[in-house]
């Protein structure tokens, strides 16, 4: 369990307020399974994640190969707490199941409902996988590894 005097309370929950939140997207090199999907992700430990699937109806009859758990992507969000270990664990993930890597601190705008309208990017960094050291953490700066 985490102290609540020393961690920050998760953002997600906050209704009426904006800020900076960090947004990871992960595509992995061919579809895994949910629990094969987290388990790569606990690399970046402490994020929301939402397992992106195909819908249902846009998988062929003759796709009998690809599982209907299969998951191809993932976003996670957060706050940003330790740079350094942020960048490991990216490199961990590029280093194995992700194709490519998207990451950056994204403004967001959260209305009194608790809905989420995120800020677009203000600019965008391509870089090789290898370079995750070059990852600064601006505000509205996405950095895509491939």
């Amino acid at each position: 369990m985490s102290d609540p005097t020393t961690s920050p309370a998760s953002t997600r929950t906050d209704k009426g307020v904006r800020g900076f939140e960090l947004d990871i997207h992960v595509a992995f090199t061919q579809p895994l399974a949910a629990a094969q999907a987290r388990a790569a992700l606990l690399a970046l430990d402490g994020f929301t994640v939402d397992l992106y699937r195909p819908h249902p109806a846009a998988l062929h009859a003759d796709q009998a190969g690809d599982a209907p758990d299969a998951v191809p992507s993932a976003r996670l969000t957060g706050p940003l707490r330790d740079p350094d270990v942020l960048r490991a664990g990216l490199s961990a993930l590029l280093g194995g199941p992700a194709r490519y890597v998207e990451v950056g601190v994204r403004g967001f705008l959260r209305s009194a409902a608790g809905q989420t309208e995120w800020m677009p990017w203000k600019r965008n960094a391509v870089l090789p996988r290898a370079d995750v050291a070059r990852v600064t953490f601006e505000e509205g700066v996405r950095f895509v590894l491939e």
